[in-house]
């Protein structure tokens, strides 16, 4: 099979995939703009985005016939301090990516988008809801799905781009809610909020995203929407989710006043049916096991 090339390889997720697919036996091309040689059963490239004599060049080399596109400035809150920086990085940065893709002939791109797309919308969501981006990092998210479909029907460039929902699991260093509460409770004992019991959410494990990731590389398509939800198969009230924590940690002290999160968009549950139909994907993580997991690996790398 083709190599291939996951953009952000040494990122949270793209960390996640290149384990998978080198496990599998798929050689990978980890791209990355700083220099490591921590490989993580990948071959190490350094490069920018931007930088399309150098992409063009890379993967020709290596022959790529696939990548996976991760690398991005990947937080929504935090785009409101850098919406320069998050749309040249997101939007400048794929777009130099696909047409260095174009001209090396590579066959397909993993693309990754955002659950944030939809902004607060009641569910169920399914791929035709309309998007409402409420940030400069959700916006750049559908300016890439539609970038790739630009691509996919004037340039003949396979492009298939994922909808991730709230992505949590081993190793990851962002601002996020179920990582925050177990980082706390695991060095501190204890975690607080004052607002957001009844905030709703799509949880997926990270071990689920590079499933999916690894399902969109080897589909045959047709690929319909857009773009996929890929998400797990549950819907969680944060008030259960500590619950669930508590259990872990009997003797921590966690407490979540009510309401809303107020930085975050509340929507309702992501319908997978497209990516069950067209990818095959199906979650393997529910939040119970991979909170377990999560709080277990904490213990040794956190603590």
């Amino acid at each position: 099979m083709d190599p291939i090339m996951i953009t952000g390889g040494r990122g949270f997720t793209g960390r996640h995939i290149t384990q998978r697919l080198a496990v599998g036996g798929r050689r990978v091309i980890s791209y990355n703009r700083d220099f490591t040689t921590d490989a993580d059963g990948a071959q190490m490239v350094q490069g920018e985005l931007f930088d399309v004599p150098r992409l063009v060049r890379v993967l020709k080399e290596h022959g790529i016939g696939q990548i996976v596109h991760t690398a991005a400035m990947s937080h929504p809150t935090l785009s409101l301090d850098f919406p320069l920086a998050t749309f040249a990085a997101n939007v400048e940065g794929t777009l130099s990516l696909l047409e260095a893709a174009r001209l090396a002939g590579v066959r397909r791109v993993v693309n990754f988008s955002s659950e944030t797309v939809y902004g607060a919308t009641a569910g169920p969501l399914t791929e035709e809801v309309p998007v409402k981006p409420s940030t400069p990092y959700a916006v750049t998210k559908v300016t890439t799905e539609w970038l790739g479909k630009v691509y996919s029907d004037r340039y003949g460039l396979d492009v298939v781009s994922l909808r991730i929902a709230q992505v949590y699991g081993p190793g990851n260093r962002m601002p996020e809610v179920l990582g925050d509460m177990l980082k706390a409770l695991t060095q501190m004992g204890t975690f607080e909020l004052a607002q957001g019991s009844d905030h709703c959410f799509n949880f997926i494990h990270v071990r689920d995203v590079a499933l999916a990731t690894e399902r969109a590389l080897v589909s045959p398509g047709p690929f319909v929407p857009l773009a996929y939800n890929i998400s797990s198969a549950e819907y969680w009230r944060l008030g259960d989710v500590a619950a669930l924590v508590r259990q872990l940690f009997p003797a921590g002290r966690l407490q979540i006043g009510p309401g809303q999160v107020a930085e975050l968009d509340l929507q309702g549950p992501f319908d997978g049916t497209a990516a069950r139909r067209d990818l095959g994907y199906e979650p393997e993580w529910t939040l119970a096991r991979g909170l377990s997991d999560y709080a277990e690996w904490l213990k040794t790398h956190e603590a």
